[in-house]
Formats: structure tokens, C-alpha cells, sequence
């Protein structure tokens, strides 16, 4: 089932958890792609979903005597491919005492910062009352799919985190919870609008996190700069939309997708969604920025600068144009070794 975006059109809902007993907190997001039976998992993929700046909250098992948020750390980037060693946590996953090399997603993570306070399973649960109220009054304002909540409620037993890996943090759970020291409003700068970073396609993976968020909102921001200067209106709009910009000036509707990246390149990757999106009745437009240079500072902050931008106007993803680099193939029944 797709992912459901109930928090995309509010740039409030900048707020994640991630439910663990890791003792590297705020490294990274990492998670396998699939589930144990190979089929897509919203615990696991939800990774996928955070932006450069969103804040992740840490719940940890045991780091404070009990369950509980322990701390925070802020998304830096776009996720990657990676490969993990895994065991589930379940009481299947453990039973099996192996761990399975599996293709992974990661998100890096900066400035783990701990709570002066942890907020304790038992602070939670003495809010029980006014966090199913929360839930309840969400599921009314975005009917139609999960909320991924952060807190399983149930008859039998007390509250407790959810039994997954990551999760979605409302703004409002939050506030009844009193966790007021996070998100102190630091991260990269945003165009008008929320959405996804965009990444950087066809220039080769860079390894540090920082370098490439940089690289790919100094893509962004010459788009929306060009844009600006030529008399369009524009709005951010990749986190609901296989494109990242929508602008409009006077009649003229269309939509932008950028790509950026260091070296001079002729090829970007796409995904499916953009390939459909450029065959739309609405226009899209290519926007390249290639050439970028980059500076780190002091501080460890990165800075990009440069850049040379190249648009096609009315661009389609033409199928003769496409070469495919990837499948993702569904496993038939059957493969049982011969005894």
C-alpha cells in the first residue's frame, strides 16, 4: 500500500522517531528496504520520506532505565542505497540467530543532542487520554490511510511505542508531551514551500552527507532564482509531487525538475514518477545546474557556490532517450534447494 503524506502540505510536521536500542544514536537512519518476506514495509520505508532539516526523535529501550525519548538529531541529505547485516526484532526474526546481508536504505543524521530530560514510557502513559485524543482528531482531519502514530494504544495492555523501527512524530504529540527543546531551527534554508531534496543524478554517489545536501539545494535555489527573475510565481512542491517545482506566470502553468551536480555531466537518473510526470498534459521543464564547487568552513558547515544551468523547455523523458540501470524483480514461487 503507498505511503500516505498526511503531513505533506504543513511544514510543521517537520518530526520523526526512530525506536531502537542502538548505542550509535543520531549516526543514521538504516533500515532494509523490505520486510523479511520481501515486500515493502512503512516502518522501513518511511526513511525515505524525511527531508534535509526534519528533526528525528530517538526512543530508546533501555538508555534510561525504561523505555523513552532520549534524544534528538536533524536529517542531512537525501537517503542512499546501502546494504545492512539485519535480524529482525521480532520473536521470528530472533529465532532464526543469523543475520541476513539485505539491500538497505540510510539516511545520515548530525548534532545528536540529548534531552536534559528524558521523556519516559511512564510520562507517557500518564498521557494516554490526550494522546488518543490527538489520534483521534488526526484521523478525522486526513481520513483515507495511517498515520503512522507513534504510540500504540489497546484494552488488554498499557500504551507502549510502536513494535517498528520508524515512525511519524506529530507537532501535537509533542506538545502534550512537553518536548519543547527540539528543532532549534538551524539546517538548510528552503525555498517557498516543503519537499523532498532533490538528488543529485548522474556525477557518481558522494559519500559526505553535508557536501551533498549542499550540492543538491544549490541546484534548487538557481532554479527558483531563474525562475523568480524571469516573472514566475513558485512554489516547492517535491514532497506530493514527482517534479520539484510547480511556477506560473500569467497562463503559462508548467513544472520544473532539477537536477545538479559537481562535474560536468550529460546523463541524469530518473525515476518513474518523473518520467511519467514529464509526459503529462502539463509542461515540464529539465532545469541541469553541473559544475558545482563546494567550500567547508570552520565549523564543518559546507557552502555551495557556482555552477552552470541548463534548461530544456518542454522537455519528455523519451523512451529512446532512457536506458534501464535497475529492476526490481518479484521472486516466483518455489527455489528450494535440492537436497
Amino acid at each position: 500500500m503507498p505511503i500516505n503524506e498526511w503531513w505533506a502540505a504543513d511544514p510543521d510536521q517537520r518530526f520523526w522517531m526512530e525506536i531502537t536500542d542502538r548505542a550509535d544514536l543520531g549516526a543514521d537512519l538504516f533500515a532494509p528496504t523490505t520486510d523479511g518476506s520481501g515486500k515493502p514495509y512503512w516502518g522501513y520505508e518511511l526513511i525515505t520520506y524525511v527531508q534535509p532539516g526534519d528533526v528525528i526523535l530517538h526512543w530508546h529501550k533501555a538508555l534510561a532505565g525504561e523505555p523513552a525519548i532520549v534524544g534528538w538529531s536533524r536529517a542531512v541529505g537525501a537517503y542512499e542505497d546501502a546494504d545492512i547485516s539485519w535480524q529482525a526484532h521480532s520473536t521470528v526474526g530472533r529465532s532464526r540467530g543469523k543475520l541476513d546481508l539485505r539491500p538497505a536504505w540510510r539516511m545520515p543524521l548530525v548534532n545528536y543532542t540529548p534531552l536534559s530530560e528524558p521523556v519516559l514510557i511512564s510520562d507517557v502513559r500518564a498521557k494516554d487520554a490526550e494522546l488518543r485524543k490527538v489520534l483521534t482528531e488526526l484521523e478525522v482531519q486526513n481520513p483515507g490511510g495511517s498515520l503512522y502514530f507513534p504510540f500504540g494504544f489497546s484494552d488488554k495492555r498499557e500504551l507502549r511505542a510502536q513494535q517498528t523501527y520508524f515512525v511519524k512524530m506529530p507537532r501535537e504529540v509533542l506538545d502534550v508531551l512537553s518536548v519543547g527543546e527540539v528543532g532549534d531551527g538551524s539546517g538548510p534554508s528552503l525555498p517557498t514551500g516543503r519537499g523532498k531534496a532533490p538528488k543529485m543524478r548522474g556525477s557518481g554517489y558522494i559519500a559526505d552527507a553535508a557536501v551533498r545536501s549542499a550540492i543538491e539545494w544549490r541546484a534548487v535555489n538557481l532554479a527558483v532564482a531563474d525562475y523568480q527573475a524571469r516573472g514566475y510565481a513558485v512554489e516547492y512542491t517535491g514532497s506530493s509531487q514527482p517534479y520539484d517545482l510547480a511556477v506560473q506566470k500569467g497562463p503559462d502553468r508548467r513544472r520544473v525538475e532539477v537536477k545538479g551536480s559537481l562535474g560536468a555531466i550529460d546523463t541524469v537518473e530518473l525515476t518513474v514518477g518523473e518520467v511519467e510526470n514529464s509526459r503529462g498534459a502539463i509542461p515540464t521543464d529539465l532545469f541541469v545546474v553541473d559544475g558545482i564547487q563546494w567550500q567547508r568552513g570552520a565549523d564543518g558547515s559546507v557552502r555551495a557556490v557556482g555552477g552552470d544551468a541548463r534548461c530544456w523547455k518542454d522537455w519528455t523523458a523519451r523512451r529512446s532517450h532512457l536506458t534501464a540501470i535497475r529492476y526490481r524483480y518479484e521472486l516466483p514461487r518455489g527455489g528450494i534447494l535440492d537436497q
